[in-house]
């Protein structure tokens, strides 16, 4: 729909788009403890202990406080089919808690590792990251600025008009790619440390122009 003030505007607009590449310098974890008891209380108590102990042995590895976060906190109740009585019973109480640890590249196997070994058993997910994107993100936007303006002028051109403009130009929202999910092994069954290849990140960028057409 168009704005108030170009109801009455011929308008041509494109979105531009751009990935730059860049290479990462940290890397973002998610560890979680899942507890379940036949209590809530006795749920959350038992995941409080192994949660601490996690943190604990994440800080270990000189991360420091501040790139600790809580990322997700859930108490459910867990249910089971009761033939008998053909209905869903009471078994217990699971009670979740996930922690988003940002670490350099250099410590993220042994944040991981030491994650899993305290008692990390759910949610797990890793994601590289660049911590200054500043400069890559403002490279992005003017190529996909650029790529919006050319796509505006080529059909411009197929139409034979002429245009005023830029009319708006507007930075559109990306949304960030998931963490890649892992499957934790038990702590006794970690020998060496857990492989990870970083690769490159793409850093996406999304730009909305729209141009005047001329009025002949």
């Amino acid at each position: 729909m168009q704005p108030r003030e170009f109801l009455n505007t011929k308008m041509i607009e494109a979105i531009g788009n751009s990935v730059v590449r860049a290479e990462p310098d940290a890397a973002v974890l998610r560890l979680g403890v899942t507890t379940q008891a036949e209590e809530p209380a006795e749920a959350v108590q038992q995941n409080a202990e192994k949660m601490a102990k996690v943190i604990a042995a994440v800080k270990k590895q000189k991360i420091d406080e501040s790139a600790i976060q809580t990322a997700d906190l859930q108490l459910e109740s867990v249910t089971k089919w009761d033939e008998d009585s053909q209905t869903e019973i009471l078994v217990g109480y699971r009670a979740t808690n996930v922690i988003q640890v940002t670490a350099p590249i250099d410590r993220a196997v042994a944040v991981y590792d030491a994650g899993v070994k305290a008692g990390v058993n759910t949610a797990g997910g890793l994601r590289f990251v660049v911590t200054d994107d500043k400069k890559y993100r403002r490279e992005g936007l003017a190529q996909a600025t650029k790529a919006a303006i050319d796509e505006i002028h080529a059909v411009a051109k197929a139409l034979g008009t002429k245009l005023d403009g830029p009319l708006v130009a507007e930075v559109m929202e990306v949304v960030p790619p998931p963490l890649i999910d892992y499957h934790f092994a038990a702590a006794d069954e970690i020998g060496a440390a857990t492989p990870i290849i970083p690769g490159r990140v793409e850093i996406t960028s999304r730009v909305r122009v729209v141009y005047e057409i001329k009025a002949t």
